[in-house]
């Protein structure tokens, strides 16, 4: 099972790097410009995917903070359940509660841990200068921010690590970094994030289990 796994994780960072190529930034209000129409319908399709957006158009820069909600999407390319998208992962504070088998309502759908350990999600909280007690993975959900609030800030997904530098390469939504061009925006953005770093670093890693996911697809 963890191969197949990995494979998901893979898929997810194909579907990560297909919308990075795309170009998107995150309009703001009153862009009119042919660009920014572009954009927002590729924005409004992440949204949607995640199971919102169904009456209400994103018009531009604001709410939802969709950054977990990108990573949703690519997930669920990788055949992720979309039942746990709208719930559990529109924020870092609900990403942990996912992680953790926690409830995030009384009305949301129940999260039980699987009764074989050996399938469970992976959360690991990592800090500067400690010893990483896991092998990152490509499509890892890597959590960051500086500490305020605990749970982190800005969801991002792993598209490797430098194990030497202690640094993760992430690409993700509505942050900000580089495009495909190289140009510095903010909107689905290429970024370095690393561990030992005393401001914005990364924080936490989240990984769906083998049962979370629809089908073994190779």
């Amino acid at each position: 099972m963890v191969d197949e796994l990995s494979l998901a994780g893979e898929r997810a960072v194909e579907e990560a790097k297909r919308l990075w190529s795309l170009d998107v930034y995150d309009p703001l209000h009153g862009d009119k410009r042919p660009r920014a129409a572009e954009c927002l319908a590729v924005i409004n399709d992440i949204i949607r995917a995640n199971g919102w957006g169904a009456n209400t158009e994103y018009t531009g820069n604001g709410p939802p903070q969709w950054c977990g909600m990108f990573a949703g999407k690519c997930w669920r390319v990788a055949s992720l359940d979309p039942t746990w998208l709208a719930t559990y992962w529109a924020s870092t504070y609900r990403l942990g509660l996912w992680a953790r088998y926690e409830r995030f309502a009384s009305t949301s759908k129940a999260n039980p841990a699987p009764a074989d350990r050996s399938d469970r999600r992976l959360i690991m909280k990592i800090a500067p200068n400690a010893v990483l007690g896991f092998a990152p993975r490509a499509g890892d959900i890597v959590i960051v921010g500086d500490g305020n609030p605990k749970e982190g800030d800005h969801v991002t997904l792993n598209v490797g690590y430098d194990d030497k530098r202690r640094v993760f390469d992430t690409i993700s939504g509505n942050g900000g970094g580089l495009g495909p061009n190289g140009n510095s925006r903010e909107g689905i953005s290429r970024r370095e994030f690393a561990i030992d770093s005393v401001g914005y670093r990364a924080m936490f890693v989240i990984r769906p289990a083998f049962g979370d996911l629809l089908a073994e697809r190779p």
